[in-house]
């Protein structure tokens, strides 16, 4: 068994849903789509227009990385943008996430597309912010506001009243 960064493929399909469930019990913002969820990990292990990093055989992956291409808003340009970089928790005491780090800034470098990626996290967020930034340059910080009453139209926004 080895403990190289491969790229995913179909066969590791299942066991990427299964980590991405343990994933999603630890840091998930908002209720779990299981549709939703397969539909992205289909699209990585095709590789349409995404990429998974995994270390882990295909029955035993302990660690993964999601990068996207993504289009700008307000630009005709594109960027690599990573939805996450996930160690299994008996997997944590490894260099296993600052290699799924290089492994994204190597995918830039090929693609000749900015790379994305930060941390959102309700668990160990300082360790995890002070190993970003040893390996990356900081372009930003993020926060996050969690309304006591989630009250919208249906269109999403608010009607201004």
């Amino acid at each position: 068994m080895s403990d190289e960064i491969r790229i995913a493929t179909p066969d590791d399909f299942q066991e990427i849903f299964r980590v991405s469930c343990i994933l999603h019990n630890e840091n998930g913002q908002h209720p779990f789509s299981e549709w939703k969820a397969r539909h992205v990990i289909w699209k990585g292990v095709n590789r349409d227009n995404a990429i998974i990093g995994v270390i882990g055989e295909p029955d035993n992956i302990k660690a993964l990385i999601y990068l996207v291409i993504d289009s700008v808003y307000y630009s005709d340009e594109s960027q690599l943008l990573e939805l996450w970089n996930f160690v299994r928790p008996d997997c944590r005491k490894t260099d296993y996430a600052k290699r799924m780090i290089q492994f994204a800034k190597r995918c830039a470098d090929e693609t000749g597309l900015d790379l994305t990626i930060g941390v959102i996290s309700n668990e160990r967020l300082e360790a995890k912010e002070r190993l970003y930034a040893r390996l990356l340059p900081k372009g930003g910080t993020f926060f996050i506001y969690r309304p006591p009453l989630k009250s919208a139209t249906v269109e999403g926004l608010p009607d201004g009243q």
